[in-house]
Parts: structure tokens; C-alpha cells; sequence
């Protein structure tokens, strides 16, 4: 039988072994323990880097987005089932865990929530 995780359940274990916590919300301002404080706005330029090997799949038809947040613009429209590699992680302007990585096959690019896509193997950075 083969495991499947959520990206948040990884990182959320992840941080309890080097004594960290990861909460589903904070306040906009606040600084996240790995990087510079949250965007002054949800759609604001969120930069990202490819530093990790993570991949896993779509556990749902979700859009891919063009920022780390619900409410901007698509990218596109990826299948339940769809493999994704994942090139980091980061905190969005809400608190919450979002993705930014490649639709398998294509280079098709975008953000999405890390409760959107399984965990199959890799590692996961921090943009």
C-alpha cells in the first residue's frame, strides 16, 4: 500500500522535529521563522526558486495560480491525479502553506495550496 501525505501534514511534522510549529493563520505582517515577512498584499510578487526535488499529485481539479492566494489569477486548470513537482514552499500573505512548482510534462507554472497536493517523495524547501 503505498502512503500518500499532504505537503502540510509534511511540513507540519517536519517542524515539530526541529521544535517549530506551523499554525493555519497569522497576522499579515508577521515574519515566517524561514523568510522575510508576508506580501503587503495577497497578489503581491512572491519570489520562488527551484531548491527542492518534492513531487506528488493533485488530490483534486484545482487552478494553478499566479500568486500564493486564492483570489488571483489562474494559471490553468490541473486534473485530480496530475503529478506535480514541487520547487518550494512558502507562508502566504493569510499564514497558510502554498506551493509553487511544475505540472509534469509541460512547463505549465504555478502556485497552489499545499493542502492541494500529496507528498510522494523528495524534499521540500523553504523559497
Amino acid at each position: 500500500m503505498r502512503v500518500r501525505r499532504n505537503v502540510v501534514a509534511l511540513l507540519g511534522a517536519t517542524a515539530c522535529l526541529v521544535g517549530g510549529t506551523i499554525t493555519g493563520a497569522s497576522t499579515a505582517g508577521a515574519a515566517d521563522s524561514e523568510g522575510p515577512s508576508a506580501a503587503a498584499s495577497p497578489c503581491d510578487y512572491q519570489s520562488y526558486r527551484n531548491n527542492s526535488s518534492a513531487w506528488g499529485y493533485f488530490n483534486g481539479t484545482y487552478n494553478l495560480k499566479t500568486r500564493p492566494a486564492a483570489e488571483c489569477g489562474n494559471v490553468a486548470r490541473i486534473s485530480s491525479g496530475t503529478k506535480f513537482y514541487v520547487w518550494c514552499y512558502t507562508y502566504n500573505y493569510y499564514g497558510n502553506v502554498w506551493v509553487y512548482g511544475r505540472k509534469a510534462g509541460t512547463d505549465t507554472r504555478g502556485w497552489t495550496s499545499g493542502d492541494n497536493v500529496t507528498y510522494e517523495g523528495g524534499s521540500l524547501n523553504h523559497c
